[in-house]
């Protein structure tokens, strides 16, 4: 089973699209004036949900203040993305601009794949990144689902995520299981040397039971 999840990349792309707004002509009349009309009303509605989205006031602007803001807004989150990618690959943010740290970020997340691909036995030969993660989630699904069938566990119709989460549940009932045996043996030693158990943790009552087998001990020797 795979720990980690497989490094990833979300870049932003620019969220601002430019539609064009028909001007108003000074004193035009029908349909020409409504369809006009209703496009303005339009795009301006496109602008202000967008800006909601980010949290932009609207009120008092015009389309292409909301826009200019938007744009803004826009790239401040796509480089905050790259910065959070960067920090978690160890890649330093210093003097560089954003198309210098997407090509690094791309280039560290190629040889973290490739890594993960030459330990799942995954060929990277000719394979995108894109590719390639998907070559290593259906190994890394084989590979759990080759645990889950050693465990017992049917993996029928069941994705990586609920194998894995059998795997688990199987693993802390087997622990459950081993703890409740050691508790049960500890519980027997304790009755034959005339130890309560009551509202102790078996951890408690070893101890117990190892310093009265000292003091017994010390005991027998003094003899």
């Amino acid at each position: 089973m795979l720990k980690k999840k497989l490094v990833g990349l979300v870049l932003v792309g620019a969220i601002v699209c430019s539609v064009p707004v028909a001007a108003f002509a000074e004193g035009g009349q029908g349909d020409t004036t409504a369809a006009s009309t209703n496009k303005f009303h339009s795009v301006k509605q496109l602008f202000v949900e967008k800006a909601k989205a980010f949290g932009i006031a609207t009120d008092g602007k015009t389309n292409k203040e909301i826009k200019a803001e938007l744009k803004t807004a826009a790239t401040a989150n796509h480089t905050e993305k790259l910065n959070a990618a960067a920090a978690k690959l160890g890649i330093s943010t210093d003097g560089k601009t954003a198309e210098q740290l997407k090509t690094e970020i791309q280039g560290a997340v190629t040889v973290k794949l490739q890594a993960k691909a030459t330990k799942l036995g995954v060929s990277a030969d000719g394979l995108t990144n894109k590719e390639l993660k998907t070559e290593l989630k259906a190994a890394a699904v084989t590979k759990l689902q080759a645990k889950a069938t050693e465990a017992g566990i049917a993996t029928d119709g069941k994705t990586g995520k609920e194998i894995r989460t059998a795997l688990k549940a199987a693993k802390e009932a087997k622990k459950a299981a081993k703890q409740a045996k050691k508790s049960e043996a500890v519980n027997k030693k304790a009755a034959k040397l005339g130890i309560s158990t009551d509202g102790k943790t078996t951890e408690q009552v070893y101890t117990e039971i190892e310093s009265a087998l000292q003091a017994k001990w010390a005991k027998k020797a003094a003899k």
